[in-house]
């Protein structure tokens, strides 16, 4: 075995050992002997591995496509040059492909790698047989790194075994240059998107790409870094920074959470960040073998004896062009969302998954958007149960479920800001907040090229809650926020 400058047989025992469990493992091989430069004090120092810096490694090397949301100065992209350098010192015949926006910037990157490997101790490094701007090469091992700006044909009819798409959210080709590299995916290799975020750019090809990943509706295993994640920083630090920075700013550049970091300029934005934050849950998806097992479904919270909930639902035409269908259960005391559902069904098939939810979470209240798709589910639900008691009636207009007019639904969505404001539901799921985060005050929807399906379902549960079913039992009135007489209710 070889690759080093020596043969392992010409290395001492403490050397051999080393050169082992570097091959062995990216991580000591980073955190052992890996080298980067602080800008702050302008020297190179070594790289020790954050617990985040770890973690993410971790995921980069179980994954074959990665995509990275992030805050500034967290040394992501140190932690990617140092493992595309592993990959070609340990992994004879590896391709490293290093993309940024501009030429200058992605010679940066090869020249990063070029450096870390200079500061490698001999027995590690490997015989140098192309050095240039644009290209890194270790003949005797077969490796090689390249750089690329980014262009329409950038990347195209080459493979590697690492593909790093720097600062991808600021790249205007990023579509063209996925479709150049997509055959390294499909050969083995890894791909890996990494960015903060451009806020100007709001329909950009990575924040389509990070919303399905998030949804689960794409093959990238999404990974979100917020500031807090560097060592040294906390709310002083947050404090000092939050001086220097218009609020949208900050948001883009040292974002807590997804929907921050997502979150178009405030002026055009119906739901404050800050109100997101205050209802962001921090409860893991669990396993109950006891819930119907359907596709598309993520449960927080188990349905609990004798509790009382209701399941909001915004159905889609259910063929592969349209927009999912989505439904959530929420609780009907506590205002939680314990489950959700959401995928591409038929509206026959979401209705009977519709059925099952709401038997499992002890007959919920189901309240289905009336739209055109509404009709049809009212229709299959009425079908299958044959129980309409469990349908919601609108108080307003005495009909199954929600309308969303004009009217009714800017009603709606006011009644969602006040009890965001007011911190007044539980959200666990990363997917739904990001959406809440995008939703337009102008238009009431998200973007152009956006979904807003989990939204809704949250915009018309909270009304539901807050106008509740003709239909729901006298008892169950004592859980909701139900004083308001419909006729009576000066807002109507």
């Amino acid at each position: 075995m070889s690759g080093s400058g020596n043969d392992l047989e010409l290395m001492d025992r403490a050397e051999r050992d080393e050169y082992l469990r570097c091959s062995a493992s990216p991580a000591y091989f980073i955190d052992s002997y890996c080298w980067i430069e602080d800008k702050v004090r302008r020297e190179w120092i070594p790289f020790r591995l954050w617990p985040a810096q770890y973690c993410t490694l971790k995921d980069i090397i179980s994954a074959s496509q990665v995509i990275i949301l992030k805050a500034r100065q967290l040394g992501l992209t140190w932690l990617l040059i140092a493992y595309g350098l592993w990959m070609l010192l340990f992994r004879p015949g590896s391709g490293v492909l290093l993309f940024s926006r501009r030429d200058t910037e992605a010679s940066d990157l090869l020249s990063r790698l070029k450096q870390m490997h200079a500061r490698l101790p001999g027995f590690l490094k490997a015989t140098v047989t192309v050095s240039n701007e644009h290209e890194f090469s270790f003949g005797e091992l077969g490796s090689v790194a390249q750089s690329f700006p980014t262009t329409k044909h950038s990347g195209r009819s080459f493979t590697a075994t690492l593909a790093v798409v720097d600062e991808a959210d600021f790249i205007r080709w990023l579509k063209q240059l996925l479709n150049a590299v997509k055959p390294t995916v499909d050969a083995g290799g890894k791909l890996v998107l990494l960015s903060t975020i451009d806020k100007e750019n709001w329909g950009s090809e990575f924040k389509r790409i990070w919303n399905r990943a998030a949804k689960g509706l794409n093959k990238y295993v999404p990974i979100f870094l917020p500031w807090t994640v560097r060592p040294g920083r906390d709310l002083a630090w947050y404090a000092e920074q939050a001086l220097d920075y218009e609020e949208d700013d900050l948001l883009q550049e040292y974002p807590i959470t997804p929907e921050e970091a997502l979150a178009p300029r405030s002026s055009s934005k119906r739901f404050s960040p800050g109100w997101i934050r205050e209802c962001r849950g921090e409860r893991e998806v669990i396993d109950d073998r006891n819930a119907p097992a359907l596709p598309g479904m993520a449960i927080w919270r188990s349905a609990q004896p004798e509790r009382c909930y209701l399941l909001a639902a915004d159905p889609a035409e259910g063929n592969p062009s349209s927009n999912p269908s989505a439904a959530g259960v929420l609780d009907a005391e506590t205002w939680e969302m314990v489950a959700r559902l959401y995928g591409r069904f038929e509206p026959d098939v979401f209705g009977d998954y519709l059925v099952q939810l709401a038997e499992y979470y002890n007959s919920a209240v189901i309240c289905v958007e009336r739209n055109n798709h509404g009709h049809t589910v009212h229709l299959q639900i009425t079908n299958v149960l044959n129980r309409p008691t469990l349908l919601y009636l609108n108080p307003f207009d005495g009909k199954d479920g929600w309308l969303s007019s004009v009217k009714y639904k800017t009603q709606a969505v006011n009644n969602a800001a006040q009890v965001l404001r007011e911190g007044g539901c539980t959200i666990h799921d990363e997917a739904t907040l990001g959406e809440l985060a995008i939703f337009e005050a102008a238009t009431l929807k998200a973007p152009v090229g956006e979904m807003d399906d989990l939204a809704m379902v949250v915009v018309i549960g909270l009304a539901a809650l807050r106008w509740p079913s003709l239909r729901v039992p006298g008892e169950v009135k004592s859980y909701l926020i139900s004083a308001v007489d419909p006729l009576k209710d000066k807002s109507f």
